[in-house]
């Protein structure tokens, strides 16, 4: 902004100014103040003089339901293992979208979600999106090595490649998702499972290439689809072939 359309303000204003930034900041930092809070209280049981249990205690007191207080629970936990790792803490949304990650991925998601997107401050579904495809990697989904395009687990590619790997991953499953979803409001899963209806089908192919194939029940005719390299696109092209022809034998 230039310094044309600055304005000084007034020590009324300057005053304001102040008292509402440290609202800004308190709010920013409330729920992580508040999880570390609850999680102190539920672990020394400070609760025990009036409640039973934890969560009649967070609900009488705060109005917080138990996925509520253990929410914020689980954001200060999330805090100490970002703290501990020196990176800066996230706001709550963007902790919690990265639930069931090992926390020694956190760095890892968040370099990919910035590669990916080219935000520095990626929301939280943006996290979302990478944090599910390194959860499936630990969970035994596997990742295409960088050097060798062989399919390996994560373990198996330098932490220095990492990055790139799953980034690359990332984008595939972006692809294959808009693939999936087709060009009209047909799917085309959804097209080829209608095709069953009046003829077999079947998909065939490997990482070289895939081949949607329909025999029709009545005449025994295979027709074949063109060979593509993921299934969608297989399904898709065999669609259009199929039905360019029929347009064109109608005409």
């Amino acid at each position: 902004m230039t310094a044309a359309l600055l304005q000084r303000l007034t020590p009324e204003e300057r005053a304001r100014l102040a008292e509402l930034e440290e609202q800004v900041l308190v709010g920013a930092s409330a729920a992580l103040l508040a999880g570390r809070a609850l999680t102190e209280i539920r672990d020394a049981r400070l609760y025990r003089g009036e409640f039973a249990t934890f969560e009649e205690y967070a609900l009488a007191r705060f109005r917080f339901s138990r996925p509520r207080a253990y929410q914020l629970i689980d954001y200060a936990a999330a805090a100490g293992e970002f703290e501990a790792q020196g990176l800066e803490v996230p706001v709550e949304r963007v902790a919690r979208a990265l639930g069931g990650v090992p926390p020694e991925d956190y760095r890892l998601v968040l370099d990919v979600t910035r590669a990916v997107t080219g935000k520095q401050l990626p929301s939280s579904a943006d996290v979302q999106g990478v944090a599910d495809t390194v959860r499936n990697m630990a969970a035994g989904m596997q990742v295409e090595h960088p050097d060798t395009q062989e399919s390996v687990p994560l373990s198996k590619i330098p932490p220095e490649r990492r990055v790139e790997a799953i980034t690359k991953a990332v984008q595939r499953g972006a692809q294959d998702r808009r693939d999936f979803q087709g060009t009209d409001d047909v799917k085309p899963w959804v097209w080829a499972e209608d095709m069953r209806s009046v003829a077999d089908v079947m998909l065939s192919g490997d990482a070289a290439g895939w081949q949607f194939t329909a025999i029709d029940r009545a005449t025994g005719e295979a027709r074949l689809g063109p060979g593509r390299k993921n299934i969608w696109d297989a399904i898709r092209h065999a669609r259009q072939l199929w039905e360019g022809e029929a347009n064109r034998d109608e005409q």
